[in-house]
């Protein structure tokens, strides 16, 4: 295990020597920038130009950084875009429900939670940036797995097969299915005893579900009518938020006469 995250902090130190000033380098450079043998270095640029991430070129034999890199920062530009526009409609959202506010995104069988606003009453839900929890659990996990591929939503009811009971499987197949229709999902002790959340997708210009606007706070204060005081205001938000990405309820309504 060692090695293997050694390797990784040496790819990522041989990516970061490529700067403006030097975008292209040859294995005796970036020997030398990181410290590490030639041979070292030339191993790992292979494992890098198997992936895309760098490239090398055949006449002189330098390196440059690889095209995948590009579309990996354009990932991370649509996520900085997202919490430029998301943070005041967020902050709006904290002030009118009391409760805690934040973002999560779907990172492969995980959700990961890119930003948050935390509640201002004493007795309060802190969600954590970074942490990553699993997709069927949870107001923001289920949502973004309901609105998820095909695919990915196999991939976890098949790992929950023989973990969960049969019957909270078929329940949460169901629910997923609900969430889709209804627009939103909710949680009451579910994932963590004494809490819960409501949660709304974030769509981009093309309609797609690119993360979840989620409140989220002790289960002591989600009473029925609050609860539906938090779904209006969560759904008023997210499209707010899906808006100023791009995204119009004509195209969902086009998309769902297909």
């Amino acid at each position: 295990m060692g090695e293997t995250v050694r390797s990784v902090e040496r790819a990522i130190d041989i990516l970061t020597c490529f700067t403006m000033e030097e975008p292209i380098l040859t294995v005796p450079m970036i020997s030398q920038k990181v410290g590490l043998t030639k041979s070292t270095v030339f191993r790992l640029l292979t494992s890098l130009e198997a992936k895309g991430m760098v490239e090398k070129i055949p006449s002189t034999h330098e390196y440059k950084l690889g095209i995948r890199l590009l579309s990996i920062g354009n990932v991370v530009q649509s996520s900085l875009e997202l919490l430029d526009i998301a943070k005041p409609i967020m902050k709006g959202l904290a002030d009118k429900t009391q409760e805690t506010v934040n973002i999560n995104i779907a990172q492969g069988m995980n959700r990961i939670c890119i930003d948050k606003i935390d509640g201002n009453q004493v007795l309060r839900k802190v969600s954590e940036i970074g942490q990553s929890l699993p997709l069927h659990k949870g107001a923001s996990g289920k949502l973004l797995l309901a609105f998820s591929d095909p695919d990915t939503i196999t991939k976890v009811l098949r790992e929950q097969r023989g973990v969960m009971p049969e019957a909270a499987l078929n329940h949460l197949k169901i629910e997923l299915l609900d969430i889709r229709e209804r627009g939103y999902a909710t949680s009451f002790s579910e994932r963590l005893e004494g809490t819960a959340s409501v949660s709304a997708p974030i769509k981009d210009y093309t309609g797609k579900v690119i993360a979840g606007l989620t409140v989220s706070g002790p289960l002591i204060r989600f009473t029925e009518e609050k609860v539906e005081f938090f779904v209006k205001e969560v759904l008023e938000s997210s499209f707010r938020i899906s808006k100023s990405l791009g995204y119009s309820r004509e195209m969902n309504n086009s998309a769902n006469q297909l």
